[in-house]
């Protein structure tokens, strides 16, 4: 499943917290890995008090998930992981 947020550019750790909620709220599921545009990764690393250059590094993780660069539009981001249909109404 794939479910993507604008954020904009100058989004803070609450709007990030909740996009995050948003996902496990509607698929019941936490996301296996989220997908930034290259200014929204820059963005989150300076939101979660990490240096600046850590967005450019391939292990940045939010929350225990990995969080990599993507060629998406701007202020993007994207949640992408397995939903079970059959599980998705159970909460």
């Amino acid at each position: 499943m794939r479910w993507t947020v604008s954020l904009g550019t100058a989004f803070d750790e609450t709007a990030l917290e909740t996009a995050f909620a948003g996902f496990r709220r509607l698929y019941n599921v936490a996301p296996e890995r989220v997908l930034c545009a290259p200014d929204v990764l820059s963005r989150l690393a300076a939101v979660t008090a990490r240096s600046p250059d850590d967005a450019m590094r391939r292990d940045l993780s939010y929350d225990g998930i990995p969080v990599l660069s993507a060629i998406l539009a701007p202020g993007t981001i994207v949640f992408e992981g397995e939903v079970d249909e059959e599980r998705m109404g159970d909460w």
